[in-house]
């Protein structure tokens, strides 16, 4: 399955593009792909993970539905989809 995965704010910045496309098996979940395209890019786990689970300051979609509304980072991918991964944004 062809999956596409934007990065935005520091993450892009690590990534160094906006968008990875992955091909990716069946029962792939959110978490996976995340955990994988981590493996590739030195220091995006640190900001994407917290004790080997998804930060809760990501906002993560799947085609434009938050995962929480689905079935969190244990989501499962469809050929096609689009993951967006987004910062909170902090500041003050």
């Amino acid at each position: 399955m062809h999956v596409r995965c934007h990065f935005f704010g520091p993450l892009r910045e690590i990534v160094g593009e906006k968008t990875v496309e992955r091909e990716v098996g069946p029962e792939t979940t959110v978490d996976s792909l995340l955990t994988a395209i981590a493996d590739d890019h030195p220091g995006l786990e640190e900001l994407l993970f917290e004790n080997k689970e998804l930060r809760e300051s990501m906002t993560v979609t799947r085609n434009g539905t938050h995962v929480i509304y689905q079935n969190g980072p244990d989501t499962e991918l469809e050929t096609d989809d689009d993951i967006r991964v987004t910062p909170s944004i902090q500041g003050g």
